[in-house]
């Protein structure tokens, strides 16, 4: 098979690039600094939102230990902006899905080398879980042997769980005044998640690889690039928010999930010592994956065609922060979305909600 980087992924990323720092360059000046002296800890100053993850860098010598959950409910099938009904998907698969589950248990780990210069690292453990309805009268293999399904549609769940790929950043800023600051962040996605993950003895097909959705990495290094603006008030951030993850190659199973481009932007607001609530919007678009994996069912559900992934996607959130000094000087932070645009490289299950909660402890 011959095997070209995936540069083109179905939108000019190049121009989206250019148009998000155009965007994060052009807002006006005004907001202090988090820290005014090395001995400030800044759980007290950080007002970004809990979904956000690289939101403010360190000062020298200051570490930042986190804990962050977050879980996403999908279900409905989506084809562009359009519902896609079991009786259409049985037109071509053999499984229909009905939701999925994703939650994520993050630890991070960040810590300033210079006032400029901060690395972070995180650590992530997935559980996935589909549940999907099977074309009515398909043979499925169980332990006890073949039996029909009938006229009624069998329900089927399936479940993935483990150490998904880890993530190594370097965060520079370029621009801190008084009241502004302007970082430019360089990750690297190291390939640790296991993407052979295969259905269970009680599956339609025991062995089977699981489809892309259900595999905890991308199997490829890549390259995670961020920009992000924050301008400080005493009592408010307003912060926005350029990421992005490039594939450099194909998996060793030949396929390389799509080009990502995540563009958000927030307000916080203090509303007490102890408390701040902030309002967030998302949007990201990613491609199409390049290249397959040979060892996909591809007429099994429409999660195993590769054509059927990526899309362009909306959200919004609400969140609020609680600020405890007196324990470890501490963050709580918690927020919750849902989205408002979807148009997906379908038919795919769609988002319906998302929630982050977390924990940080600044020293």
């Amino acid at each position: 098979m011959k095997r070209n980087f995936p540069f083109m992924i179905g939108f000019d990323v190049k121009r989206l690039w250019f148009l998000a720092v155009i965007l994060l360059l052009s807002q006006w000046p005004a907001y202090s600094q988090c820290c005014d002296s090395t001995s400030c800890k800044c759980s007290t100053y950080d007002l970004n939102p809990s979904g956000i993850m690289i939101g403010h860098p360190h000062q020298k010598g200051e570490w930042m230990l986190s804990y962050r959950y977050m879980t996403m409910q999908m279900r409905d099938n989506l084809s562009g902006t359009s519902k896609v009904g079991d009786d259409a998907i049985f037109q071509n698969y053999i499984m229909a899905p009905h939701s999925m589950r994703m939650d994520m248990h993050m630890v991070m780990a960040m810590y300033g080398i210079t006032n400029r210069l901060t690395v972070m690292g995180m650590f992530n453990y997935d559980v996935l879980s589909m549940n999907m309805t099977m074309l009515p009268g398909t043979m499925q293999m169980q332990m006890k042997g073949m039996v029909m399904a009938d006229k009624n549609a069998t329900t089927m769940r399936t479940t993935a769980s483990g150490i998904s790929d880890v993530r190594l950043y370097l965060m520079y800023t370029l621009m801190d005044t008084h009241n502004q600051q302007l970082i430019l962040s360089a990750g690297l996605n190291i390939p640790t998640g296991n993407i052979r993950m295969a259905s269970g003895s009680g599956d339609l097909l025991p062995g089977q690889r699981l489809p892309y959705m259900m595999q905890l990495g991308s199997g490829t290094y890549d390259l995670l690039p961020g920009l992000t603006y924050l301008l400080n008030k005493t009592h408010f951030t307003w912060g926005s928010q350029a990421t992005g993850a490039y594939r450099t190659n194909y998996n060793s199973l030949g396929y390389a999930l799509g080009n990502e481009l995540t563009l958000t932007t927030w307000l916080a607001y203090k509303i007490l010592p102890w408390l701040s609530v902030s309002a967030r919007a998302e949007g990201n678009v990613t491609g199409k994956i390049a290249g397959r994996d040979a060892a996909q069912f591809e007429i099994m559900e429409p999660d195993s065609k590769t054509a059927n992934y990526g899309g362009k996607r909306a959200n919004g959130y609400l969140g609020f922060n609680v600020y405890i000094k007196k324990l470890a000087n501490s963050k709580l932070s918690f927020e919750y979305g849902q989205p408002f645009y979807r148009d997906l490289n379908g038919p795919q299950l769609a988002t319906h909600s998302v929630l982050y909660a977390g924990w940080g402890v600044y020293f």
